[in-house]
């Protein structure tokens, strides 16, 4: 080294050369990035821009690679509340997107650490419901009713989430009811929606779980009668010129018993037809 040139700290060249490599496009394998560590940036807010750097990359990798740079991201997400555990807010933020990346990649245990450790904190407010909203759609998944149930149950007694989600969850709710033999709880956590829901899709939602009951019941007149009065309350929404009326026309195209309502009335004509013949006969 030549003399009177001050030799740079070996850690401070690590985390410039890392904070650096990302950005450019030859380093497209995060083993070629020096050390394995995730660098500490100044601040929460710099820290969870470099993950969020990290994660534009990763759209662009596949195979092995895009499982390599899935660990390095959710790794410098992870990082935000190591290095920064006083900045609530943005270390909240990192650990959902964490979760959904882990979640994306099959990983459900890693991606309910997050999403568990998201919905703990005091201060997640919107995030701590849509955590606990994943979490519960990953227990289904995995067809852990209980869990599950628990997790939308809490999610719809949250007064401080939003109406829709508090909505959404008592449909799903209905959902894990339903698969673990509780009947009567699930319908009466779609008529809950249905009478005083608010938010269209759920109302869509829970109409379409209590025509599949009347149906799985063989009451297709009381399926039809839901789906008619499913349209007549949701006409209005479905026919406005807007993304949210696109998405309400969407909703009720998709319904289940607009299928499965016309088999179950040729079902019942054929087994009619049958007894008829058998009488005649």
């Amino acid at each position: 080294m030549r003399a009177g040139r001050r030799a740079r700290p070996p850690a401070a060249l690590l985390l410039a050369i890392a904070a650096w490599l990302p950005r450019q496009e030859h380093a497209s394998d995060p083993a070629d990035w020096p050390g394995s560590a995730v660098p500490r940036l100044a601040s929460a807010e710099a820290q969870l821009a470099h993950a969020r750097r990290l994660k534009r990359r990763l759209g662009a990798q596949e195979g092995e690679a895009e499982a390599r740079w899935r660990v390095a991201t959710v790794a410098a997400y992870r990082a935000v509340r190591f290095y920064h555990p006083d900045d609530a807010s943005v270390a909240i933020e990192a650990g959902f997107r964490a979760g959904e990346l882990l979640r994306a990649g099959g990983d459900d245990a890693g991606a309910l650490a997050e999403f568990r450790w998201v919905a703990a904190q005091p201060s997640a407010e919107a995030l701590g419901a849509r955590a606990r909203m994943e979490v519960g759609h990953i227990e289904r998944r995995r067809e852990c009713w209980a869990d599950a149930l628990a997790a939308y149950l809490d999610v719809g007694a949250d007064a401080s989430a939003p109406a829709a989600r508090r909505e959404d969850a008592w449909c799903w709710a209905g959902v894990a009811w339903k698969a673990l033999g509780r009947i009567e709880e699930a319908r009466a956590a779609w008529q809950r929606i249905r009478e005083r829901g608010t938010d269209a899709l759920a109302r869509i939602r829970a109409y379409d779980e209590l025509g599949v009951l009347a149906l799985d019941a063989e009451d297709p007149e009381g399926a039809a009668g839901l789906l008619h009065e499913c349209l007549e309350r949701l006409a209005e929404r479905a026919l406005e010129e807007s993304e949210e009326g696109a998405r309400v026309r969407n909703a009720l195209l998709r319904m289940r018993i607009v299928d499965e309502l016309p088999r179950a009335i040729a079902r019942r004509k054929d087994s009619s037809a049958e007894r008829g013949t058998t009488r005649k006969s």
